[in-house]
């Protein structure tokens, strides 16, 4: 359909183009640009004959544009860079898994950071038992971790999360607080609530946020 208009525009300039030519060849007279009719005359052929050809080349560019979008919704190796991606991630969680065996436990707040960035169930349970580590960074940062993917398992979160409530240290405490009120379950709410009188007072401040936080999502 486009190919056939832009063919008929074409054959209108060249008739036009042709008129032109016998309207000036039947005068049998020299062309004077002087004479204010002819160059009237001219001008507004010119224009016409612009205008068709604008015309007709935006007929015939967004016939080719049309035809390259068709070809690239059609191209299969969309779905094959998606099944990649996903093949990557695996990779990727299975190297982050084996990197918290390291002794370095700053090297350990790096993996529980990554995975904290992945939705899934490995990440969710391997972050829980990093609520146990024996240092206080991996500890806290394991808490933030769960407050950004804690919903893929809240029952499993919240039953990992409250009862650490109790950590020896006000740092990990108040990270751990900060998740709770990120996660927005009202079943946390008496936990955090006892917090408000912790003997630290960076705990009992994100305890108020966090009871704030919930109740404003309720």
């Amino acid at each position: 359909m486009y190919l056939s208009a832009s063919l008929n525009i074409y054959k209108i300039i060249l008739d036009t183009l042709g008129k032109v030519f016998s309207y000036f060849t039947g005068r049998r007279k020299v062309i004077t640009w002087k004479r204010r009719d002819d160059m009237k005359t001219v001008l507004l052929i010119i224009s016409l004959v612009t205008i068709l050809v604008m015309v007709g080349s935006s007929i015939a560019v967004n016939h080719n544009y049309a035809g390259i979008s068709d070809r690239l919704q059609r191209d299969p190796t969309s779905e094959i860079i998606i099944v990649s991606d996903e093949f990557a991630m695996k990779q990727n969680l299975e190297i982050l898994l084996q990197k918290l065996n390291d002794p370095d436990p700053f090297v350990r707040v790096e993996v529980v950071q990554a995975l904290g960035e992945i939705q899934k169930e490995k990440s969710l349970t391997t972050l829980c038992d990093c609520l146990a580590d024996e240092n206080l960074y991996v500890r806290a940062y394991a808490a933030e971790a769960l407050g950004k993917i804690g919903d893929v398992d809240i029952a499993l979160t919240l039953s990992r999360l409250l009862p650490a409530l109790d950590d020896p240290s006000p740092y990990v405490r108040a990270m751990m607080v900060v998740a709770l009120g990120e996660l927005q379950d009202k079943r946390a709410v008496d936990s955090i609530r006892e917090l408000l009188h912790d003997e630290d007072e960076s705990v009992r401040e994100m305890a108020a946020w966090a009871l704030a936080n919930i109740e404003k999502s309720q």
